[in-house]
């Protein structure tokens, strides 16, 4: 197999994925992008949380609603409760790495609030204590994660919005995973500075 074959087959793994999920993540990703909108009407904010290479994209995630994602528009609260060196030594130190979200939600979650999970290849205490904390203090929830992260997806309650991706590759979930956010973003935007509900467009 020659280095354009290999990329070529890439390519073509990640087309065929999209396709495949187009049905089952769109009405998902519909669902999130509505609780997330309702969150930021009533004065809530965005927690977003991941662990390894979620941790990037909870901080692409939060960059696009503080900065903006394609329109020009006023920021939008979110925090990446993934950054901060500080608080993670600290916590490491203290014998608590399980608790690193949880603890934070607890200190900063309120109930209008809405916290994101990431997660495309790890069932980590901390992810799943994460959910545990915003239950606890009422917090919507929405999870972008693989389909066989069963601990996880075995936490979530009716209210969730779950958006499951089923790949055994890991890659392929993680760039489905932005593909979600890019998604998402786009119907907030729409919903809060078009009052569009994007069935037309």
């Amino acid at each position: 197999m020659t280095r354009y074959d290999l990329i070529a087959n890439r390519f073509s793994d990640s087309i065929q994925a999209i396709a495949e999920h187009v049905d089952t993540l769109a009405p998902e990703i519909d669902q999130a992008a509505n609780l997330l909108s309702q969150s930021l009407l009533s004065d809530g904010k965005v927690l977003i949380c991941g662990l390894g290479a979620d941790t990037a994209t909870a901080e692409l995630f939060t960059s696009y609603f503080i900065n903006r994602f394609e329109l020009e528009r006023p920021a939008l609260p979110a925090i990446n409760l993934a950054q901060g060196a500080s608080t993670t030594s600290s916590l490491v130190v203290g014998g608590a790495a399980a608790d690193y979200f949880s603890r934070q939600i607890k200190a900063l979650g309120r109930r209008e609030d809405t916290l994101v999970c990431l997660a495309h290849d790890t069932n980590h205490p901390a992810i799943l204590k994460a959910v545990q904390a915003a239950h606890e203090q009422e917090l919507g929830v929405i999870i972008l994660a693989n389909a066989h992260l069963t601990d996880l997806l075995s936490l979530l309650i009716p209210t969730d919005v779950s958006i499951i991706i089923n790949s055994e590759r890991a890659s392929i979930v993680y760039e489905l995973e932005i593909m979600c956010i890019h998604r998402l973003l786009e119907l907030v935007e729409q919903a809060l500075f078009f009052n569009t509900t994007g069935a037309d467009s």
